[in-house]
């Protein structure tokens, strides 16, 4: 499950990331966009229902319809998988798309089968996001369409960019993980006009005594109170300590569905830290 988690370095990510797509650009046949995808996993899922048309998804993850997809409403009435190799060859896909769903050697694996797999998400900064965008969209065989969302992502960050505050910003998820440099979550709070509070890198758990001793001026709040919060009763997060904490500093709460994955879309979030932050 994917959600601004625990991560490696940018640079060796995005290193990754484009081995994976010139990996994907040299196994892809040179024809018509794909008619057959199927996706693995909600993350890639949120990609196909924002640029592929709807006939040409013959399948989507199970969790296509949780509350922290994105493009959920999209999914409706689209078939859905397990995202088992035998249940997806079975669907006879001509392109396969993944975010961390599937084999971890998927595109070893559908290679066998000459079904080319695309490789999405895991971005750790909004150009790598905005490109990853760009990627997906020509593959599915819709260019127009990513840089539509590119368009109107570059439109939104350059608006934040006018108020760049610096205020301190701490990201706190329900689990009581806290993010951290080269995360997106990060990027994130740079966007908004905020100073992320933890200068370390990737994530760590929540330094409960720095964060009583020293709060942020705001604080933005990840899947609390969500599912994945109840079942995390014993999370650093429900120490008593930490809710007076919260109790007397500003918080916003961001939807799930705009940081549980590592996306374009991330700049929703990013919007309504700048908002909490005020003018």
């Amino acid at each position: 499950m994917k959600a601004f988690g625990p991560g490696c370095g940018c640079g060796g990510r995005i290193v990754r990331w484009l081995i994976a797509a010139l990996a994907f650009a040299c196994a892809l046949p040179a024809h018509a966009e794909p008619r057959r995808i199927v996706s693995l996993d909600y993350c890639a899922d949120q990609f196909v229902l924002a640029l592929a048309d709807r006939d040409q998804i013959a399948a989507l993850s199970r969790g296509s319809l949780r509350d922290d997809s994105y493009f959920r409403e999209r999914a409706r009435g689209i078939r859905q998988t397990r995202g088992t190799l035998e249940e997806v060859l079975a669907l006879r896909p001509d392109l396969v798309i993944r975010n961390w769903g599937g084999p971890w050697d998927a595109a070893e694996a559908y290679g066998r089968f000459d079904v080319p797999v695309l490789q999405v998400g895991g971005t750790p900064n909004f150009p790598a996001a905005r490109a990853n965008l760009i990627e997906a969209a020509q593959v599915l065989g819709h260019p127009g369409r990513g840089q539509a969302l590119a368009r109107d992502l570059d439109t939104r960050l350059a608006r934040l960019a006018l108020h760049q505050r610096r205020s301190p910003v701490m990201y706190l998820s329900g689990g009581g993980a806290v993010a951290g440099r080269g995360t997106m979550m990060d990027a994130v709070i740079t966007a908004a006009g905020g100073r992320n509070l933890r200068t370390e890198e990737s994530w760590a758990v929540l330094p409960l005594e720095q964060l009583v001793e020293t709060p942020p001026a705001l604080i933005a709040l990840g899947f609390f109170g969500s599912s994945r919060d109840r079942l995390n009763a014993w999370s650093p997060s429900q120490h008593p300590a930490l809710q007076r904490a919260l109790s007397r500093t500003r918080t916003v709460a961001l939807p799930p569905a705009t940081i549980s994955c590592e996306a374009w879309y991330a700049v929703d979030a990013a919007e309504l830290i700048a908002r909490a932050l005020g003018p």
